[in-house]
């Protein structure tokens, strides 16, 4: 039988809770030109996108391209569905988000995934395909 893995302990300004997930965000990133080019708001959009990144640590399984935030999710956050929009645009041309499913045509949430073209932010090689970017309706 497969030990269980215990969380590690919180520092008590780090949670109200002595366990408890967290956002891994490292240092490197942090760091980056794509990072310090962000609005706080669109840091914080970027940390409650992350926390929804789940990992099965006995099969490796993940949901990173299966990131979702419901309309209503991002009114509760927003309380305006442009800015969100808005936001969500500028995280992926600056690498760190690309959209895996549009759901507008089908009346159903957007998928997200993440995305490590963040670290060529700057730079000649930095290209955002169309395929990641979030599907605009025509006019």
């Amino acid at each position: 039988m497969a030990k269980k893995t215990k969380m590690p302990m919180n520092e008590n300004f780090e949670s109200s809770l002595s366990r408890s997930g967290f956002t891994k965000i490292c240092i490197d990133m942090l760091e980056s030109k794509a990072w310090m080019s962000l609005k706080p708001r669109q840091k914080g959009l970027y940390l409650t996108l992350k926390s929804k990144y789940k990992k099965n640590p006995r099969t490796g399984e993940d949901n990173r391209n299966e990131i979702v935030m419901t309309a209503t999710e991002a009114k509760e956050q927003y309380g305006d569905l442009r800015t969100f929009r808005a936001d969500i645009d500028i995280l992926i041309d600056r690498g760190f988000i690309k959209q895996t499913f549009s759901g507008a045509p089908f009346m159903k949430a957007n998928k997200y995934g993440f995305s490590d073209k963040w670290k060529l932010y700057g730079t000649d090689n930095f290209y955002i395909p169309e395929e990641d970017k979030r599907y605009k309706k025509k006019r």
